[in-house]
């Protein structure tokens, strides 16, 4: 693998890797909100919390993860289109 591609891709594996340690986070935190108000988690609705509660600081670190993993993909696909187009040959007849 070209090794600038290499870079992107830990790149990715570690913002995926914040990902899914938020989402993990961010969930049981909704569990233990749930425990203490019964009504935070209906159908079709969630209630995050008010700012700074921890419900919502868990909330919001799943979104910046979320948005890093986003950007982490996209630097990838440029990447691998920015190598694939290196490797183009031209070649040139001559008569």
């Amino acid at each position: 693998m070209h090794p600038y591609l290499e870079i992107r891709r830990r790149m990715l594996d570690k913002a995926m890797r914040r990902y899914v340690l938020a989402d993990i986070a961010w969930r049981q935190g909704l569990e233990q909100a749930a425990l203490l108000v019964p009504g935070a988690i209906g159908r079709g609705y969630l209630m995050i919390g008010n700012p700074g509660s921890r419900v919502r600081r868990l909330y919001d670190e799943r979104d910046r993860a979320l948005q890093r993993l986003t950007a982490a993909r996209a630097k990838l696909h440029e990447a691998r289109g920015r190598v694939r187009v290196d490797r183009r040959i031209l070649l040139i007849a001559r008569g």
